[in-house]
């Protein structure tokens, strides 16, 4: 009986003392800027999530500010072979040393692989 107490007593402090560890929140999103120009990383990421062609964008894109807008691109549509669209924005964000950009108006976020972004504050 006095076995099953102990026993009892050390799994709830475990318990506890893992559950308070894991209190700390978890980390956001937040916007940021390119540490070192890189607007082909860029293109690929937005060429995949947009399921569009040839992007070109500017050699500052993400540098100076978090978003941008990319004007009357031509997307690949089911309905439709190519359709004119409206202007598509953009914004980069960081989470845990990782770097995303993620379309303003569909919330469709794809990770940017090998760039550096910081905070943008």
């Amino acid at each position: 009986m006095k076995l099953k107490l102990v026993f009892t007593l050390l799994s709830t402090l475990i318990l506890i003392s893992g559950c308070a560890s894991n209190n700390e929140p978890t980390p956001k999103l937040h916007h940021a800027l390119l540490s070192e120009p890189n607007s082909k990383a860029v293109e690929q990421v937005i060429e995949r999530l947009m399921h569009i062609k040839n992007v070109s964008l500017d050699n500052d894109v993400f540098l100076n500010t978090s978003t941008f807008t990319l004007k009357n691109s031509k997307r690949s549509d089911a309905s439709v072979n190519e359709q004119l669209n409206f202007p598509d924005q953009f914004e980069l964000m960081i989470k845990a040393q990782r770097c995303y950009v993620r379309h303003l108006d569909s919330k469709a976020t794809a990770e940017i692989k090998h760039v550096t972004c910081k905070i943008n504050l």
